[in-house]
C-alpha cells in the first residue's frame, strides 16, 4: 500500500499550509528524516522531512497550492509496488483522499515564535504555549545526544516542548556506542567462552577443537549498539525532537551556534541543556594514538586479538577489559596505583575479585605507578615503580585512569559560561551561572553539601545518574516539581564476572565516621539458586545503622547481583530496615534470597546461615 505524506501541523495555530517548493520529483528515492519540502505555515517557511524511506511516487499538491494540516500532499511507494502502480491508483481516485481542516483551536495566550532555521524545521504536535511571549527558535536546545542529552530531548518532546538535539557523532552517545552497552556484549562473550572452556566437562559436554573467532564477537557488540542508536532516532520522530549532526557552542545566554558539515548557524532557546559527556583521561607522558595506546573505544573493536594486553587502572572499565581479554585468552596485566581494584567499592568486595583475577591468571600490580610507556618494535613497553618495579611487555596498553569532561570548544567568545577544572560548574538543581542555561551528567562540577554527598566522593561520573539528572531537570524547567536528587542512594555497578554492585557507605567509611553499625553478610555458596547455576563465588553484604536498623551501604559480588541492587535502591529510599528487608517475602529458588538472608545475618535471624 502507497505511503502518503501528509500536511504536518507547524505552528499551535496552523490549519493549513502552502507548499513553496518541492525538493524531490517524481521518482526519486527518498530516506526517511530527509528533507523533501518547504511549507510555509501562518508563521513561518518550513523544512518537512520524511518519515518514512521509498520513492517518491506523485505529488498531489504542487508549489503554491494549499493544502489542509492532515490532508495528502505527495505519496510513496514501497518496496512491493511500483510508481506507476500508485500513480494508477491516485489517478483512479483508489488513493488517500485530502481531510478537511480541523476545526480551529480555541484561544490561547499569545505567543510570537520566531521563524524556525529552515534547515532544521520539522512539523509538532499542539503543544502548551509557554507562560510568557517568547522569540525563540525552541523551547529547548540540549548541546549532546548521550544519556543525558536524548533522555532530556526526549523527556521535553513528550512535555510537547519545541526541542533541537544537537549531537556531533551518533545518538547514544559514548555509553549507548563505545560504552556501557557494547562492552556489556563483549563480556557476556567472554563469559560464554570461559565457561564453555572451563565448565563444559562438568556439566556433561563434551568440545573439541574449539575456536573463537575475535572479530564476530566485536561485530556482534557493533550491531547491537548500532539496533538501539536507531531506536533512540525513531524516539526523536515519535516525541517530534529535531535532530541535527553538529558541535554545539554555548555563544550566551539562550543563544547556541551549531557547526556541521553544512556550515554554522545560531540558534536561540529559552533554556539550554548542556550534556556533552566526557572523555578519557591521557597520561602526560604517553599521548592516544588509538594503536598502541588506547583508549576504552579502540579496546572494543581492535581490528585482532592481541596476545598481551596491559591496562593501567583499575577501575570499572580497566577490570572489565581485564576480564574479557583474559576469557578470551590474552595475556593480562593490571597496573593500579592504589591498594585494591575497584578502588571505591568495599574492600572484601575488591580483596574477592583480586583472589579470582589471580585464580585466572590475570597478573595484578596494586600500590604499583606507571612512570613511563615506550613504543617497541612488538608494542609497548611499561615502566613501574613502587610495590611491583620493573616492566611489563604488550602488544597495546589500555588507559584507563578517570575522564575530563567533552568541553573543549564548548563555550563561544565572551559567552561567559562558568568552568571548574574543565567541568560546567552547576549548583544542586543544574544550575550554571547563565540564565535559562543548565548543564546534566559527566561533564559538571558540582559541590554537594556534606549531607548530600554521595560518600564524599565528587559527581559521580554513571550514565543512570547522566540520565536521571536529565529527566529530573526538565521536568524541573517544566514546573513539575522543585526537589533534588538524593546523591547517597547511587547504585553502582562493574560488569566482570563476578559481577560487582553497590550504593551507599562502605565498611571502613562508616568505621572511620564512628558510626554504630551491625552488618550482615551472606556467601553465594549457601545459596541453592546459585550453586544450580555453577556461580558460587561472592557474597551479599548489608550494612545497617545498629541503633535504628537503617540500611547504610550495600556491598555485592557474584553472578548477577547488578539485578538484586535496584531493590537495595528502593529499600533505602523508603527507609527500610532490615526486618522489613526480612519481612517481604523473596521468591526461592533466587539469587535475590541472598539479600533477604543477609538481612537476616544483621538481625541475627538468618535461617541458611
Amino acid at each position: 500500500m502507497p505511503t502518503p505524506i501528509t500536511m504536518p501541523q507547524q505552528s499551535d495555530t496552523m490549519t493549513e499550509g502552502t507548499v513553496v517548493k518541492w525538493l524531490k520529483k517524481e521518482g526519486d528515492k527518498i530516506k526517511a528524516g530527509e528533507i523533501i519540502a518547504e511549507i510555509e505555515t501562518d508563521k513561518a517557511t518550513m523544512e518537512m522531512e520524511a518519515f518514512d524511506s521509498g520513492t517518491l511516487a506523485v505529488i498531489l499538491v504542487g508549489p503554491g497550492q494549499k493544502a489542509p494540516v492532515g490532508a495528502p500532499i505527495a505519496a510513496m511507494a514501497t518496496s512491493k509496488e511500483t510508481v506507476d502502480d500508485v500513480k494508477k491508483q491516485y489517478a483512479s481516485g483508489t488513493g488517500a483522499k485530502p481531510q478537511p481542516a480541523p476545526a480551529a483551536p480555541t484561544a490561547k495566550p499569545a505567543q510570537t515564535a520566531a521563524p524556525a532555521p529552515q534547515s532544521l524545521a520539522v512539523s509538532r504536535p499542539t503543544r502548551t504555549p509557554p507562560t510568557k511571549p517568547t522569540t525563540y527558535h525552541y523551547d529547548i536546545i540540549v548541546i549532546g545526544g548521550g544519556p543525558a542529552g536524548y533522555a532530556a530531548a526526549i523527556r521535553a518532546g513528550q512535555l510537547k516542548q519545541r526541542v533541537l538535539c544537537i549531537e556531533k557523532e551518533n545518538l547514544g552517545g559514548t555509553c549507548l556506542n563505545w560504552g556501557c552497552i557494547p562492552t556489556k556484549a563483549l563480556l557476556e562473550d567472554g563469559a560464554f567462552v570461559r565457561r564453555l572452556r572451563t565448565e563444559s566437562a562438568e556439566r556433561g559436554v563434551t568440545i573439541t577443537d574449539m575456536k573463537v573467532d575475535f572479530s564476530k564477537i566485536v561485530a556482534r557488540s557493533r550491531a547491537i549498539a548500532d539496533k538501539l542508536a536507531k531506536g533512540i532516532g525513531h524516539l526523536f520522530k515519535k516525541y517530534l525532537v529535531q535532530h541535527v549532526m553538529g558541535v554545539g557552542q554555548v555563544l550566551g545566554a539562550h543563544k547556541v551556534k551549531v557547526t556541521s558539515r553544512e556550515g554554522a548557524k545560531e540558534y536561540t532557546a529559552q533554556h539550554i541543556i548542556v550534556a556533552v559527556g566526557a572523555k578519557p583521561t591521557e597520561l602526560p607522558f604517553a599521548r592516544f594514538d588509538g594503536k598502541q595506546i588506547i583508549t576504552s573505544r579502540e579496546a572494543m573493536n581492535l581490528p585482532k586479538q592481541p596476545k598481551r594486553i596491559a591496562i593501567i587502572g583499575a577501575g570499572a572499565i580497566g577490570c572489565e577489559f581485564a576480564d574479557f581479554y583474559n576469557a578470551l585468552g590474552t595475556e593480562v596485566t593490571v597496573v593500579e596505583m592504589l591498594p585494591h581494584l575497584l578502588p571505591n567499592e568495599d574492600e572484601d568486595v575488591s580483596i574477592l575479585l583480586e583472589r579470582i583475577f589471580a585464580k585466572r591468571g590475570v597478573k595484578v600490580h596494586l600500590k604499583t605507578k606507571t612512570d613511563k610507556i615506550d613504543k617497541t618494535a612488538d608494542g609497548v613497553k611499561l615502566t613501574l615503580s613502587g610495590e611491583k618495579a620493573g616492566t611489563v611487555d604488550a602488544d597495546v596498553v589500555l588507559v584507563a585512569v578517570g575522564v575530563v569532561a567533552n568541553t573543549d570548544g564548548l563555550v563561544g567568545p565572551g559567552a561567559g559560561l562558568e568552568l571548574d577544572r574543565g567541568r560546567v560548574k552547576v549548583d544542586q538543581i543544574y544550575k550554571t551561572n547563565l540564565e535559562d542555561v543548565w548543564a546534566v551528567g559527566d561533564c559538571i562540577a558540582m559541590h554537594f553539601p556534606e549531607q548530600m554527598a554521595m560518600g564524599s566522593y565528587r559527581h559521580p561520573d554513571l550514565a543512570h545518574v547522566a540520565h536521571h539528572e536529565a529527566v529530573h531537570l526538565v521536568d524541573r524547567i517544566a514546573g513539575l516539581h522543585d526537589d533534588m536528587i538524593d546523591y547517597r542512594n547511587i547504585p553502582a555497578c562493574t560488569y566482570t564476572h563476578p559481577q560487582v554492585a553497590s550504593m551507599g557507605a562502605t565498611e571502613k567509611k562508616l568505621r572511620e565516621q564512628g558510626r554504630q553499625i551491625k552488618i550482615g553478610k551472606f556467601p553465594f555458596s549457601a545459596s541453592g539458586r546459585a550453586l544450580a547455576a555453577g556461580e558460587s563465588d561472592g557474597f551479599v553484604k548489608l550494612i545497617f545503622d545498629a541503633q535504628y536498623g537503617e540500611l547504610l551501604g550495600a556491598h555485592m559480588i557474584g553472578e548477577n547481583v547488578t539485578e538484586l541492587l535496584a531493590e537495595l535502591v528502593l529499600a533505602r529510599k523508603l527507609e527500610a530496615t532490615e526486618a522489613e528487608i526480612i519481612d517481604a517475602m523473596h521468591p526461592h529458588p533466587t539469587m535475590s534470597e541472598a539479600v533477604m538472608e543477609a538481612a537476616g545475618v544483621a538481625d541475627g535471624r538468618a535461617i541458611h546461615l
